[in-house]
Parts: structure tokens; C-alpha cells; sequence
């Protein structure tokens, strides 16, 4: 056998001598023109577009993180109750709430963005010393009484009105 030559033929027949591309032969001109090439004068619209739908989740997160941060909602050492679970918010951060769970003596990270998936109760403060409503096993609960209301006077007024067309005119 006779010595092997790298050679790549096109559909015409012709032959061209193939060589390898080493990392000293690439430069940043080649680069620059390939990316080009394969992109297109516009293709940067499409490579930012790509990189948007990739980065949405992380923007929403954000987004939504700093929604609960800011507000007045939820505040560090809270007592509230996730589905009938007592917990406290051990930290509401931008990205994560942190919640100690009672029950189970441990912590749960929640992303904010799933905080409106939960159910979250938080009690209300007293109102001035006294409760909003009364519980039954309040020392001075009588009970409660349904007062019913008397029904609205239903009254009917018969308008009658001049017909303009059947006058004698003057």
C-alpha cells in the first residue's frame, strides 16, 4: 500500500487536500466571521430572544421575590399556619422564604414564586385587647342569636303620564 492522503472529493469530482485545524491556525478574525456567517446580520435579535426565554424563569423569580420582600405581608418570626401546619418564618429573602416547621422541628425553603400554590394563614392581632369575635369558650359567651331583619317595604307608584300628542293645541 501507498501512502494515504487526506483528500475530500466534491460531487464534481474535485479534490481538495484536507488540513487539520490546530488551535495556533484559529484566530479571532475566523471566529468573528464564522459566528457571522452562522448568524446573520440579525441574528443577535434572535440570540438575545434565546437567552430572555432561558433567563424568564430566573426574572419572574426575582420579580415575585422581591414583590414579598417589599410588602407588608409576611414578616421574619411571623406565626402562621401552612395547610393547618404551624410554622414560623425563620426569613423572607429575594429568591426563598425560609419556614421552621413546629411539628416536624425542621426547615422549609419555599421559592417565593410557589408561595401562592400554599395556603398560608396568619392570625390577626388583637384588636385593642379584645378578640374580633367572641369563642365560645369566652367567659361572658351567651350564644349567638340570628336577628332577622324585617323585609323591605315593597312599594308600588303608578306614574301616569300626559300623552303630548292627543292635546288640543290652542
Amino acid at each position: 500500500m501507498g501512502e494515504i492522503k487526506n483528500t475530500i472529493t466534491n460531487v464534481a469530482g474535485a479534490s481538495k487536500s484536507f488540513t487539520p485545524l490546530s488551535p495556533e491556525s484559529i484566530d479571532k478574525e475566523h471566529i468573528g466571521v464564522a459566528l457571522e456567517s452562522l448568524i446573520g446580520e440579525y441574528g443577535w435579535i434572535l440570540l438575545i430572544a434565546i437567552l430572555t426565554i432561558i433567563a424568564k424563569d430566573m426574572i419572574i423569580n426575582f420579580a415575585q421575590g422581591l414583590l414579598v420582600f417589599m410588602g407588608n405581608d409576611f414578616n421574619n418570626d411571623d406565626i402562621i399556619y401552612i395547610s393547618g401546619r404551624q410554622a414560623r418564618i425563620v426569613r423572607v429573602g429575594v429568591r426563598n422564604t425560609v419556614f421552621y416547621m413546629s411539628d416536624r422541628r425542621s426547615k422549609m425553603l419555599v421559592p417565593n414564586e410557589q408561595l401562592k400554590h400554599l395556603t398560608i394563614e396568619k392570625a390577626l392581632p388583637k384588636n385593642g385587647g379584645q378578640p374580633y369575635l367572641p369563642k365560645a369558650s369566652d367567659p361572658g359567651f351567651v350564644g349567638w342569636e340570628e336577628v332577622p331583619l324585617p323585609p323591605a317595604p315593597t312599594q308600588i307608584e303608578v306614574i301616569e303620564k300626559a300623552d303630548k300628542l292627543k292635546r288640543p293645541r290652542k
